[in-house]
């Protein structure tokens, strides 16, 4: 039941909050094929993204609305990312390509 952060280049992260900085440049990798590999490989709750995607973000719109994701007020989700065990940077540049993921536990 760990939260746990999937972020554009752009996202602070408070000190002492993990970061596995995936970017190699500005704009790669994407943030789109770097979560659908880690949504592949963990079970997720919940997740939650900021409000704001909806006027500037549309493909990430629409994947966090695949995911059911609950979109919350941005500066309400910038502060929920000090709750994370880590944040995974990606090198995207669109604004707003973010998601906090709850992990849940996967019952066989």
């Amino acid at each position: 039941t760990d939260l746990f952060a999937v972020s554009d280049s752009g996202l602070p992260t408070p000190v002492g909050v993990p970061v596995i900085d995936l970017g190699i440049s500005y704009g790669f990798p994407r943030f789109e094929p770097i979560l659908e590999l880690i949504l592949g490989e963990v079970t997720v709750e919940a997740a939650w993204g900021s409000r704001d995607v909806a006027d500037t973000n549309p493909e990430a719109a629409a994947l966090l609305g695949s995911l059911n994701a609950e979109l919350i007020d941005h500066d309400d989700f910038k502060q929920r990312i000090g709750a994370c065990r880590f944040v995974v940077r990606t090198g995207e540049a669109r604004p707003y390509a973010n998601v906090l993921l709850r992990a849940g536990v996967p019952w066989l």
